[in-house]
């Protein structure tokens, strides 16, 4: 009997929306824009924070981290761990079930024995892939027999199979070539093997065993020390053994390892992370969630205003209907009866507005992938799956309820007897829009506000984060990295490498300086527990982790950093001079404050070196655009070798005109090593603002998608409110009404509208630019160029929507309107 009501409620609510096209096509459209946004950017908070890592009961694994306490200042968390200390973990530990390693590292790739190609590569135990419960797409894992000793055997990526293999399914046994050295392909990984947490998204998997091999000589040293952290482990917990079990299990042996070597591993912790939450790294989850929260709450907001606009809509649609809901009323029907009948209506708009939105997601989230870097779009699942389907399905039936109910209870408890008579039972007078049409504006109103605050302060933040001086050049700078350890250089060709391209590259007519060091900008690089004088540095304790930075003579001039006191480095601080080092300001500051850090000395954990400060410079951004001060120590590559290092050089007219005639020079030089990350500063200087940018042209967005939404639930109300008051407006205009005066009349009652609404939305937006605050460059609580253009982009809009009925309202002719119903 109800499935029979139903399917009767559903045929009758189909044939009314078909004879109002109108007032059906602008409600699904509303409905699918605001539904549309939500599964667009749900369908990107389900690729960051609810797809599970593609392994076997990933609960069951985890993955180590290491933590270091220091006295100079706060804890430095989730850090990568010394090699021996994994080692130690694997064999030493009884929690686990089994365990791999896991080094990262670049490889030389040679494609069709001529081409080269930089890949990233894992050396892993024989059984990462059992740890891991995940079976090769083709072919085989590695075995445990290949731990014992070297073995030459890869297995590929199934993206890298796909790319330079053709998806040859003949590749099995193939030889490939890596770093000089000729390896058998095993496997190639299944598809879904990718950005598997702190495990990352490497293009092939190698035997650990093969590390002396592929490894460069300054590797192999850190490696082989338990002060230089370069390791990964991961592992699967034993039957019975939980989390926090093993994570005592794992400490008692740091405890252990910290006596056994304290010099090296004094004030470590380590810490063990489901590895489903290692997907964001844990020190960023913060920073995701707080920008996932933002999101998902302007589209919220985007389709409560779309809400808005369809319960004014139906509101007004009662209104014309009240002599047929009289009838029915009149004629024995039941309140909840008519108001089941009246929802049912608003459910075949929500869900039609469901499958278009559905529709409209598709669409976006292809925009998604066009805005996110072109590596991280790979690795997301941006489908629109089963979870996405319900959720949108879910969002109808919370719009039904948001839109439908209030008018749905409205119209079934009018006065039938007015009704009847055809005479509309709305008040009239200039205190109409307190009505409930007129709250749904205010609140229309006060929700774009908040949404186009929120693009404003992000579009703000964008323009403040460009305008960031990062302390080297950008405009007349280009740069390229260059590997040499993955072509097997030994460190004597490597030294006469970067003395002769520098050399070489200074004779261009297009080049002002060349210079090299060993990280580029916003990279991050080599960390050494560093040490002042006068302490015990035994402890690590005393010390703190700093960035290192080993460069050429000449790169403060080529970057453009400026030298604030002592000197610079020259060509006599080489392996046979004393050692010396630049620090830049924050580090003075921090070290010495107060003093003058010209002939201070520096210490590194491990080492017996005494250092000796020779030059002070500017603070420079290290990694990240807004980050507060980062201490920094420069060093002379001719004391701290690096076979792996970025060419800088800078130009004296545009880079990218320069960039052909660089690259050929450089390439020439070493022809069999790839060069890579081969742009301009300015490049990288955008690419570093990729989150700031995607957040203002997301916000934006959907601001301006709420500013068309508000202004079009304005625009309804006033023009309905302009039919309700004809008669009252053709009485004050028999009596001597100018028609400026009632134009002014609708204009004054839409302005009190969405002036309430503007006061209330700036309310919000100060909280909202409160809690976001960590997510912005160089806005304070209360932005008030953010606030105040949003404001009057709204009011202006808004009352441009009010001035056409309110023109309307001026060409009433009294005559017609005194006889008006």
């Amino acid at each position: 009997m109800q499935m029979g009501l139903l399917l009767q409620d559903l045929k009758y609510a189909a044939r009314l929306l078909g004879k109002a096209p109108a007032f059906t096509a602008v409600a699904v459209l509303s409905l699918t824009l605001g539904i549309g946004a939500n599964t667009t950017i749900f369908t990107l908070a389900k690729a960051f924070f609810l797809e599970s890592v593609p392994v076997k009961d990933p609960a069951r694994v985890v993955s180590l981290y290491s933590n270091a306490q220091s006295r100079k200042g706060p804890p430095q968390e989730y850090l990568p761990t010394p090699y021996l200390n994994a080692v130690d973990y694997r064999e030493k530990t009884n929690v686990f079930a089994g365990s791999s390693i896991a080094i990262f590292t670049g490889v030389k790739f040679v494609i069709s024995g001529k081409k080269t190609q930089q890949l990233f590569a894992e050396l892993v135990n024989g059984n990462f892939f059992d740890v891991l419960g995940v079976q090769p797409f083709l072919g085989r894992g590695f075995s445990q027999a290949e731990d014992a000793s070297p073995s030459p055997v890869a297995v590929v990526s199934y993206a890298l199979w796909n790319t330079q293999f053709g998806a040859d399914p003949g590749i099995l046994g193939r030889t490939i070539q890596l770093n000089q050295l000729d390896f058998t392909v095993i496997g190639v990984a299944p598809r879904e093997l990718h950005n598997v947490g702190n495990l990352g998204n490497p293009d092939l998997w190698i035997s650990v065993s093969m590390r002396d091999q592929m490894l460069d000589g300054v590797q192999k040293q850190w490696l082989y020390d338990r002060g230089f952290r370069m390791a990964a482990m991961v592992a699967r917990l034993k039957p019975g053994v939980n989390v926090k079990q093993a994570q005592i299990a794992v400490r008692a042996l740091a405890d252990e390892l910290e006596k056994e070597y304290p010099k090296q591993n004094g004030g470590r912790s380590e810490m063990l992370v489901p590895i489903n939450e290692t997907t964001i790294p844990p020190q960023l989850h913060s920073v995701f969630a707080k920008a996932g929260a933002l999101m998902m709450l302007i589209v919220s907001l985007v389709l409560l205003i779309a809400c808005a606009n369809v319960a004014n809509l139906l509101l007004a649609r009662a209104t014309q209907r009240q002599r047929e809901i009289a009838v029915r009323l009149a004629m024995g029907a039941g309140r909840m009866r008519l108001i089941l009948q009246l929802l049912t209506e608003s459910l075949m708009l929500a869900l039609l507005g469901g499958a278009f939105g559905i529709l409209l997601g598709f669409w976006g989230k292809s925009v998604l992938a066009s805005l996110l870097p072109p590596g991280l779009a790979r690795n997301l699942n941006l489908s629109l799956d089963g979870r996405v389907l319900i959720y949108t399905l879910g969002l109808a039936l919370v719009a039904t309820i948001l839109f439908g109910l209030v008018p749905a209870l409205q119209a079934s408890r009018m006065d039938r007897m007015a009704a009847l008579k055809d005479r509309t039972n709305a008040p009239g007078g200039s205190a109409r829009w307190y009505g409930l049409r007129g709250v749904l504006v205010m609140v229309q109103v006060a929700l774009s506000l908040v949404a186009l605050a929120g693009a404003g302060l992000f579009i703000h933040s964008l323009r403040n984060a460009q305008q960031i001086d990062p302390g080297f050049e950008v405009k007349h700078e280009l740069i390229m990295f260059v590997n040499l350890g993955a072509a097997q250089y030994p460190q004597a060709q490597g030294e006469a490498f970067h003395r002769d391209v520098v050399e070489r590259l200074q004779t261009l007519p297009v080049v002002a300086g060349a210079s090299i060091a060993d990280s580029a900008p916003f990279t991050g690089g080599l960390q050494r527990t560093t040490f002042t004088d006068g302490v015990d540095i035994t402890d690590p304790r005393n010390g703190k982790l700093t960035p290192l930075i080993a460069i050429t003579p000449g790169f403060f001039r080529t970057a453009g950093i400026s030298l604030l006191s002592g000197r610079a480095f020259t060509d006599q601080d080489n392996e046979n001079g004393a050692m010396v080092a630049v620090v830049n300001k924050a580090m003075a500051e921090n070290f010495w404050p107060g003093q003058d850090p010209i002939g201070k000395h520096i210490h590194f954990l491990g080492e017996s070196w005494d250092i000796a400060v020779v030059g002070e410079v500017n603070t420079v951004k290290y990694l990240t655009l807004g980050e507060p001060p980062q201490a920094l120590v420069y060093v002379p590559l001719k004391q701290h070798y690096a076979p792996a290092v970025t060419v800088y050089v800078r130009t004296k007219d545009d880079p990218e005109k320069a960039l052909a005639s660089i690259r050929s020079t450089v390439q020439s030089m070493v022809p069999t090593v790839p060069l890579t990350n081969v742009q301009t500063v300015e490049q990288t200087m955008v690419q570093s603002l990729t989150a700031p940018r995607i957040g203002a042209e997301l916000l934006g967005t959907f601001g301006l998608l709420a500013l068309i939404l508000a202004a079009i639930g304005t625009y309804g109300v006033m023009s309905y409110s302009v039919t309700q008051r004809t008669q009252e407006i053709g009485i004050r205009l028999s009596l001597g009404a100018q028609a400026r005066d009632v134009r002014q009349l609708i204009l004054a009652s839409g302005l009190a509208m969405v002036s309430t609404g503007v006061a209330a939305g700036l309310g919000f937006s100060t909280l909202l630019a409160r809690a976001m605050n960590s997510l912005l460059f160089g806005i304070g609580s209360f932005d008030a160029p953010s606030f105040l253009a949003t404001a009057t982009l709204l009011v202006f809009v808004a009352m441009a929507a009010c001035w056409i009925p309110a023109q309307r309202a001026m060409r009433i002719d009294p005559l017609i309107a005194l006889r008006y119903e």
